[in-house]
């Protein structure tokens, strides 16, 4: 059971990145500011995931190369 609000609520849906496009071949960077933009770009993550009825998702895949990704457990 969630507690809280829903994951991506407060996110904005951002276009997928497709097969083939150069930031799915690079290596993604390691985290190294957990602000308030990491913050806002997991909402985009979950919202993105949900909208696209996906389980999980990577930050590259929204063409951000970034080691984050979200996935949803549910209970």
């Amino acid at each position: 059971m969630r507690h809280g609000s829903i994951p991506g609520a407060r996110g904005r849906v951002r276009p997928l990145t497709l097969f083939g496009d150069a930031v799915l071949r690079e290596p993604c960077e390691d985290v190294t500011d957990f602000g308030p933009g990491l913050a806002a770009l997991v909402e985009d993550l979950f919202a993105t995931m949900y909208a696209a009825q996906g389980v999980g998702l990577a930050a590259n895949q929204i063409g951000v190369g970034l080691r984050v990704f979200v996935y949803d457990c549910p209970d």
